[in-house]
Parts: C-alpha cells; sequence; structure tokens
C-alpha cells in the first residue's frame, strides 16, 4: 500500500470501499461529530479518497487562502530573495502539522 505519511495517523483512519458501503452512515456519523477528523477510503489497500469533517476542510481551505495570499505579496514584491525561504520542517510547523 502506497500512503502519504501526512494522509493517516492511526490505523481506525482506514475504512476499505466494501465497509463504507456497509456501515456508510456510522463511519460518516463518527466523522462529522469529529470523533474522527477523516477516513482514508481504500480499494484494494490503495487509497481512493479521504472523507473529512467540516471543520478540518474549513481549516484546510483557510490555511490554502492564507498561503495565497503569501505567495501573491511575495510576487508583489518582486518574488522575494533566496534567503527569504524557508525549509520544509518550519513549513509545517507553521501549518501545524
Amino acid at each position: 500500500m502506497i500512503m502519504m505519511p501526512a494522509l493517516i495517523e492511526r490505523s481506525d483512519q482506514l475504512v476499505n470501499l466494501t465497509d463504507l458501503a456497509r456501515r456508510g452512515s456510522g463511519l460518516f456519523d463518527k466523522v462529522a461529530s469529529s470523533e474522527s477528523d477523516r477516513l482514508v477510503v481504500l480499494r484494494k489497500s490503495e487509497p481512493i479518497a479521504v472523507v473529512l469533517n467540516i471543520a478540518t476542510f474549513e481549516t484546510m481551505l483557510d490555511e490554502i487562502e492564507k498561503l495565497r495570499t503569501e505567495v501573491v505579496a511575495l510576487h508583489r514584491l518582486g518574488g522575494g530573495a533566496a534567503n527569504d525561504r524557508i525549509g520544509r520542517e518550519e513549513l509545517q510547523q507553521s501549518l501545524g502539522f
């Protein structure tokens, strides 16, 4: 199974497509109640979709918008100097990962 490290934190976040079809309502209730912030849906052991609760999705959209704004600002300021860049770890920390 190929999985991005940030995609899954715990095994209970995984659900195969067959289980989703059988237990869908209960699984969606679990995500909606924030008992689990996401479900990674698998087909033949490969991730095919991610189900997020609204709060997590809205937080992601807010972070993306903040990053877009920063990119536009840097672009308008001339792209910034090479030493203005931050490393991956600092970016992850600023995004709360």
